[in-house]
């Protein structure tokens, strides 16, 4: 039994002799296939022919196409272009795909924009409006305090206010106090009043109150005439008024001659002498009476 272990090895020893024989015997084998490999590749690194493009056998032309399909040469490059048509909206129609919910949501804030400017422009045309009342409000003030002034004393004032201030109040003061006041005051400043007054809803006016409220700045006063300026020439027809007031007793005179008319004798006194036509000395007596009536 010792003995069994003892040929194990041997045994290996065997079988590796046999395999180590017969790889010898195939080592030349190996080396003639290694040769004719490398034979044949040597040739294909060579310079390599072109090769002729394959034709496609089964290519047809337009026409074969639209004689196949029973339709004319014609329709069949419009339904070419059509499908080509068909693929660019396609590709469109992505694009606005994509583009779509940006542009709703631009449109949403853009809404929102607008809805903030409204809210805005209400709270502005409110203020606005609170701020024409106050100042309607005080020039009524104004109105009832130079109205209850003397014109004289109001006339004084008027002069040295300025056109923002005085032609407001001029405007809503009633004819007959606006009418004693222009009388106390001098020609040229009562003639300038006037002619501002007059123009103060013109349309340059209009249009010059309107730029001055945009840009936030005071409306410029009217520009007064050029023939503002006092000259001797516009005074003297000024000082020549009065004179017709100084003719009112002439007119007067004509007034006074109806008294006379008036104490004219009743028709019962023409009627005694025609009582007394009997008697013929008292009817030349009564003929110059009726005369020195008359």
């Amino acid at each position: 039994m010792s003995k069994l272990p003892r040929l194990l090895p041997l045994v290996a020893i065997a079988i590796g002799g046999v395999i180590a024989v017969r790889a010898a015997g195939s080592v030349p084998g190996l080396f003639q296939g290694a040769v004719a490999w490398a034979e044949e590749a040597v040739p294909a690194e060579g310079p390599q022919t072109p090769t002729p493009p394959v034709t496609g056998v089964c290519t047809l032309t337009d026409e074969q196409l639209a004689d196949q399909a029973g339709i004319s040469p014609a329709e069949l490059r419009v339904i070419q272009s059509l499908s080509g048509r068909r693929v660019e909206l396609d590709a469109r129609e992505e694009e606005m795909a994509t583009l779509l919910p940006l542009l709703i949501a631009a449109e949403q804030k853009l809404d929102a924009r607008i809805a903030e400017l409204n809210a805005v422009k209400g709270e502005v045309e409110g203020m606005l409006g609170q701020l024409d009342e106050k100042e309607q409000a005080e020039v009524d003030r104004l109105v009832q305090v130079y109205s209850a002034m003397r014109p004289r004393d109001a006339a004084a004032v008027f002069v040295t206010l300025d056109d923002e201030v005085r032609l407001p109040v001029a405007a809503a003061m009633r004819p007959r106090a606006l009418a004693a006041i222009l009388a106390q005051m001098p020609p040229a400043e009562a003639r300038e009043l006037t002619e501002k007054l007059a123009n103060r809803n013109t349309r340059p006016d209009l249009e010059a109150r309107a730029r001055a409220a945009s840009q936030g700045t005071p409306a410029p006063a009217t520009p007064p005439a050029p023939a503002d300026t006092p000259t001797p020439a516009a005074t003297q027809p000024a000082a020549a008024r009065p004179q017709p007031a100084r003719e009112a007793p002439p007119r007067q005179t004509p007034r006074q001659a109806p008294p006379p008319a008036r104490q004219t004798p009743p028709p019962a006194a023409e009627a005694a002498p025609a009582e007394r036509a009997s008697s013929p000395a008292e009817t030349p007596a009564r003929s110059p009476a009726r005369q020195t009536v008359q």
